[in-house]
């Protein structure tokens, strides 16, 4: 696949159709009406929507086989009433359907954006880094309801609507969320966010400035494609000559020795060569209770020492919500200090 500079693909506009598919797990019956809610929050946004065959519905923590849900996602792609495909949640199994798809057929027609976090970062990882096509990786279906009305949620879909060249800038939040409500308690919940949001710099710098294309994701799910076709940042990075690449990995429940075990096996494929800094969103997973533990920032530590890179800690992004939009292969810009952050990115 012969490619050189990031595709955008068309900006969202009142009128567009969303495409709603589950390539990972499915909506069972009693999340339903949250899903029903948050459709009827996409009409009220002025949007269409048309959902998928593989969306209500889970069996073994997916919403169908791999290639029943494969089918589905390019049915929807390739679709060319759909601008753009969200899927209700990420998952456990979206690795199953990577080789199932076939990366340059999806090159050759009009692209479309696919937005979401968690397990759906395995198909943006692989869908941008293979092709070049910009993904978003940020607020899911589920999560979109009118409620979520803080300033980095409520603004998801402005940058959508914006067109290639265009630059906008997001400022971290003033607090986040730790615990995710039960939907089939109340359809209506909300982000609580109740927990003052501190970015940090990992070495203590005063300020960090970072430069580049952006591309990161999952560390739960990204990590499994390292050394395979779907996680070949190297190769990504030889096609942008234009710039470094700033990489961003957020923590769903990864222990700090699987932590530690992933960052080294990144750096054996050569991921720490060709990134010019990390940024590590607030890790929502299990950490450390005492000092004779490994903790996640022992981890961190202990694979990248020597790399003299420059790491921000706690960024708004992953599953501890809220979080920014960040769309994969733009040109951003990242600023750290006295515990704020901002993130500049260019649509270029």
């Amino acid at each position: 696949m012969n490619w050189n500079r990031i595709t955008y693909p068309k900006p969202i506009q009142k009128g567009s159709c969303i495409g709603v598919t589950a390539p990972s797990s499915g909506v069972e019956p009693k999340h339903e009406a949250r899903l029903n809610l948050a459709l009827h929050h996409l009409e009220q946004r002025g949007f269409r929507y048309r959902e998928g065959k593989c969306l209500r519905g889970d069996k073994k923590s997916v919403s169908a086989g791999a290639q029943e849900r494969a089918t589905d996602f390019v049915s929807l792609w390739l679709d060319p009433s759909t601008d753009m495909i969200f899927p209700p949640w990420g998952g456990e199994f979206l690795i199953n359907l990577l080789d199932k798809l076939d990366f340059e057929k999806l090159a050759g027609t009009r692209p479309k954006w696919v937005q979401g976090y968690s397990d759906t970062s395995t198909l943006l990882f692989a869908l941008t880094t293979i092709t070049g096509i910009s993904t978003v990786h940020g607020l899911n279906l589920m999560d979109s309801i009118l409620e979520n009305d803080d300033s980095l949620t409520s603004k998801s879909f402005d940058w959508l609507a914006l067109s290639a060249g265009a630059k906008f800038e997001q400022a971290s939040s003033p607090y986040f969320q730790t615990e995710f409500e039960d939907f089939s308690k109340d359809v209506h919940a909300k982000f609580k966010l109740e927990h003052k949001t501190t970015w940090r710099n990992f070495k203590g710098e005063e300020r960090i400035t970072l430069q580049g294309r952006i591309i990161g994701g999952c560390l739960d799910t990204l990590r499994n494609l390292v050394g395979t076709p779907y996680g070949d940042i190297p190769r990504f990075a030889s096609r942008l000559k234009d710039s470094g690449l700033i990489l961003y990995l957020e923590n769903a429940g990864t222990t700090p020795a699987e932590v530690c075990r992933t960052l080294w096996n990144m750096r054996f494929a050569g991921w720490f060569e060709v990134v010019s800094g990390i940024v590590f969103g607030r890790s929502a997973a299990p950490d450390a209770t005492t000092s004779e533990e490994l903790s996640y920032e022992d981890a961190i530590e202990d694979a990248l020492a020597g790399t003299d890179l420059p790491m921000i800690l706690d960024a708004d992004i992953g599953h501890h919500p809220p979080q920014m939009t960040i769309f994969n292969g733009s040109m951003a810009q990242i600023e750290s200090s006295n515990g704020q952050g901002k993130l500049i990115q260019a649509l270029v």
